[in-house]
């Protein structure tokens, strides 16, 4: 992460000679990061977890019901099935996992153009499903342009008996093996996070070498690509440059959460789900399938963009929970405002 060109250059001098460190000053991405603030949250400022702030008559939004949750639970082990299949029966309201506040996010410049300039950006997402189910479903993104009468909004009853019992959980593990037991009275749970006010900051992100966005460096990209392996020195001092500055995994995951911007994927660019899902309608394509459908995939993907990447370990702010939930959607969607046809894909290593 770096304030401004200078910035970067200064520290990337370290890894690159002149001609390849001009390349990579070239490649940054532009991006919007949520730094945490001291204090309570402000009505309609932006936070990680908590409540949203909404206006009269607002209803926390619940997902529609699937098609097949029978199919969806055979996605994961006998045990998760089962716990699929009795979350898909009580109707569970979604986790909120941010609010971001579109005129603090307009007044940092171009970086934010593509948003809406008034109102909040609302982020949901169903964390007991998601991971099985990369689709629009288990997430919703509301735009609320509510100008006064804002209030917090109460967690529905059957939700906050959900997160209370997930976190008696929580705490009774922790208990049990010795560890720190008032983290997870404070942490959230599935279906809740503590609320954290947080200001939007700029920033320019070096492209994950997983990310569309490295292309642009084409020696990083084929390197990382390679099917012979083998050691590529120009790939081993661009990913020492990602850990160092603090673009790959970090203690301080709030750096992870990110809105707009190149993703920084665990697996592979989480377009590239969104496109397979949407386009094929499967969850993967088998191997083969994949092989020869690549290209057009690499291509179709490049017709969406981040919308926000949540870290679900630190929006939970629990220990040992692992996983990126990364809400995108399609350019001209975002242009045109159709937050409801946001994919949500969840990764984890």
């Amino acid at each position: 992460m770096f304030d401004d060109v200078p910035h970067a250059r200064e520290a990337l001098a370290a890894h690159f000679d002149p001609p390849r460190l001009e390349r990579v000053v070239s490649a940054l991405v532009p991006a919007i990061v949520f730094a945490p603030v001291p204090g309570a949250a402000v009505l309609g400022g932006s936070r990680i977890g908590g409540a949203p702030d909404m206006g009269p008559g607002a209803e926390w939004p619940r997902p529609a019901a699937a098609e097949d949750p029978e199919a969806i639970a055979k996605r994961g082990s006998p045990d998760a099935g089962k716990e699929m299949l009795e979350h898909f029966a009580r109707n569970l309201p979604y986790a909120f996992f941010a609010q971001v506040d579109l005129g603090e996010a307009a007044r940092l410049g171009p970086v934010a153009s593509a948003l809406p300039s008034e109102g909040r950006l609302l982020f949901f997402y169903d964390v007991s499903i998601g991971p099985w189910d990369t689709g629009s479903r288990v997430a919703r993104v509301i735009w609320d342009k509510t100008p006064d009468q804002l209030a917090r909004l109460a967690p529905p009853a059957d939700l906050k008996e959900a997160a209370d019992a997930d976190r008696a959980e929580r705490v009774k593990l922790a208990q049990e093996f010795d560890d720190d037991v008032e983290a997870a009275r404070k942490g959230g749970s599935a279906y809740d996070a503590p609320g954290r006010p947080m200001r939007l900051q700029t920033t320019l992100r070096l492209p994950s070498v997983a990310s569309i966005e490295v292309s642009a460096l084409p020696e990083i990209f084929e390197a990382a690509r390679s099917v012979t392996g083998g050691e590529n020195e120009a790939l081993e001092a661009y990913e020492a440059a990602i850990e160092e500055n603090h673009d790959g995994y970090t203690d301080e995951k709030w750096r992870r959460q990110q809105l707009l911007g190149a993703p920084q994927p665990e697996q592979d660019d989480p377009r590239y789900d969104a496109v397979v899902v949407t386009t094929f309608g499967k969850q993967h394509l088998e191997r083969e399938e994949w092989r020869s459908r690549r290209a057009e995939i690499e291509a179709a993907a490049r017709d969406w963009t981040l919308l926000l990447q949540a870290d679900v370990g630190d929006w939970m702010q629990a220990r040992f929970t692992e996983g990126t939930v990364f809400f995108v959607i399609r350019k001209d969607d975002l242009a045109a405002r159709r937050f409801d046809r946001v994919v949500a894909v969840y990764q984890q290593t």
